[in-house]
């Protein structure tokens, strides 16, 4: 499983870059590894909610679906995924206030699902 752990500062309000982090309608304006938020399902901001994305990597698009699996607004979300090819992930969102912005420490694990391997074997 790879781990990738990356930092970030916002000069905006925690509540606000909360909202729009959860907000996965709006999803592709800011996350270019999800072009396509098919469907949620569920209440915004909930646990049990689940999200239909299109995930592009290694030039291919995937379907997959995340579910917020713990979140306490406007400081915490886990969402935990799986492809339609069988990748298994798991985001953390930690935000904290910092002056009048907000910092993000954002993790990430994901297993590769085998199909992704098999197609940069055969190229």
């Amino acid at each position: 499983m790879t781990q990738i752990r990356k930092r970030y500062h916002f000069d905006a309000p925690i509540e606000k870059v909360f909202e729009l982090g959860t907000d996965f309608k709006r999803y592709p304006e800011w996350n270019v590894a999800y072009p396509v938020t098919k469907e949620i399902i569920g209440e915004p901001r909930t646990v049990g909610t689940s999200i239909g994305l299109t995930m592009r990597l290694l030039g291919r698009e995937i379907d997959s679906t995340a579910t917020i699996a713990e979140i306490a607004p406007p400081r915490y979300m886990k969402l935990t995924g799986v492809s339609t090819e069988g990748g298994k992930s798991t985001a953390i969102y930690r935000l904290t206030p910092a002056g009048d912005g907000a910092d993000l420490e954002f993790e990430f694990e994901h297993e590769l699902p085998a199909g992704i391997l098999a197609h940069i074997a055969d190229k």
